[in-house]
């Protein structure tokens, strides 16, 4: 909607700040152009920068469109329309945007002011709020509780954007953004700093973006979806948080495009029987626990993905695996469908396994978790394969200067197309009665006693290859 871009926004909301924009809610028709003139001299007299555009707060109606304009004017805040009518002055800068939106059933508000918000924004449905380079930045009193969050939206809203700010919770209150019951929402171009909590928490919400965003020194997850469906994370960073992203008990989960870095635990972890996802072109550096982990899961990939420098003993780049601190109802079932694909891992303990998780024995397979076309360099061990592991397939692995490179105590392992089997697997071993398998996945079976090879005939039997 902007009829220009954002060369001009840093003088913009520097102008406003120094002018104080706005005018009192008397001011008539007659009074609006003196008052205009006379902040416009203002905000001149007292530029730093004598080269510097000089804005005024017609101007800003001008070039940026948009029904509502949140200013500041000294520690009050006012919010005008397109035709300069105040609207309404507030104390609180939370306050005059939540007005702002009360008075639009869709529309645009445009925030040119920063401040602290003792009363959080309340996104309404259909509203695009949006801030201005240089930003807004918004920041809870010093009384915010542990419960608050600056922006929220909950109770079935619909639509509606939050973009452009800088959220800086200079650890106060709660999580900085609250999505709860939600659809349509799109989060962007933000910038959340200083965290108590989390980033971003989405609950039973479903088709929300979040993109293009900038995340440091969050306590907990960056971004933590639970409950949720048909949501998208892309192209953002996070810098020292406990995860980048989190993601529990939802389904057609989509995350491409993100870099983590320095996170106390594991960067991306996808939990609790969440099915139908993709992580996919995104980079972990310097995790303190497992990067990417898909730790009870289920039809799911990691693609083109990189982890780099993780060093705890006995964990991996990335996993596949049950964990029954991840099954939040106790269901044990077994954990199939996970893939990962194309993807390296460098400098860490392990690069890749998949098993039930060592702290704990409930006998929950992992079935036919998938290795595609994915390199481990510098590791200890390449890849692990536990012994609750059914058919894990690797196709195309390469281990370079890694101390081992496969450790296989799975059941059934498939390797570039072919398994081991000790006997004859018409009578013994892992692979009698599973020759239907053996068909559907076109495997070589090789007799570790004697070395013949064996494939699965038509009729459900054996034959010397």
């Amino acid at each position: 909607m902007e009829r220009s871009r954002r060369g001009m926004l840093a003088s913009v909301a520097g102008v406003l700040a120094l002018a104080g924009c706005g005018r009192p809610e008397s001011a008539g028709p007659d009074e609006r152009s003196t008052i205009a003139a006379s902040l416009e001299t203002r905000a001149k007299q007292q530029m730093d920068e004598p080269n510097e555009q000089r804005v005024s707060t017609e101007a800003l109606v001008d070039e940026y469109e948009a029904d509502r304009y949140v200013l500041a004017r000294g520690e009050q805040f006012h919010a005008i329309d397109d035709a300069e009518e105040t609207l309404v002055r507030a104390d609180d800068l939370g306050r005059a945007i939540n007005e702002a939106q009360a008075t639009l059933t869709d529309g645009r508000v445009l925030v040119a002011a920063s401040g602290l918000l003792g009363v959080p924004i309340e996104q309404a449905d259909q509203i695009s709020l949006a801030g201005l380079d240089e930003r807004g930045e918004l920041t809870p009193t010093e009384d915010a509780g542990e419960s608050y969050a600056l922006y929220r939206a909950s109770d079935g809203t619909t639509g509606g954007r939050f973009e452009s700010l800088t959220l800086d919770m200079q650890y106060r209150g709660g999580s900085a953004i609250s999505v709860d019951r939600c659809s349509g929402l799109v989060l962007n171009d933000l910038d959340i700093d200083n965290v108590g909590v989390a980033g971003v928490v989405l609950s039973g919400s479903e088709s929300v973006d979040i993109r293009d965003s900038r995340f440091e020194g969050i306590s907990k997850e960056a971004v933590s979806l639970t409950n949720c469906s048909a949501v998208r994370v892309e192209s953002c960073t996070v810098t020292e948080a406990n995860n980048a992203a989190a993601v529990a008990n939802s389904s057609d989960i989509t995350i491409s495009a993100v870099d983590a870095r320095a996170t106390d635990y594991s960067a991306f972890t996808i939990e609790d029987y969440t099915t139908n996802w993709e992580v996919s072109d995104c980079t972990a550096i310097d995790s303190g626990s497992t990067p990417f982990s898909a730790s009870t899961a289920l039809n799911g990939a990691f693609v083109g993905c990189v982890a780099e420098g993780m060093t705890k003993a006995n964990e991996a780049g990335f996993e596949i695996e049950y964990n029954s601190d991840q099954d939040e109802e106790n269901r044990r079932n077994p954990v199939r469908g996970c893939s990962v694909v194309s993807c390296t891992a460098r400098d860490c303990n392990v690069g890749f396994y998949t098993r039930e998780d060592e702290a704990h024995d409930t006998g929950t397979p992992v079935i036919r978790p998938r290795f595609i076309d994915c390199t481990a360099t510098g590791c200890d061990t390449g890849l692990f394969i536990g012994a609750n592991v059914e058919e894990a397939i690797v196709e195309n692995f390469d281990a370079v200067d890694c101390n081992t490179d496969i450790v296989d105590n799975g059941v059934r392992t498939i390797i570039d197309g072919k398994s081991e089997n000790a006997g004859n697997p018409s009578s013994e071993g892992q692979w009698f009665g599973q020759a239907a398998t053996a068909a559907e996945l076109d495997v070589v079976v090789e007799d570790t006693s004697d070395g013949t090879q064996y494939t699965a005939t038509e009729q459900g039997g054996w034959q010397p290859r």
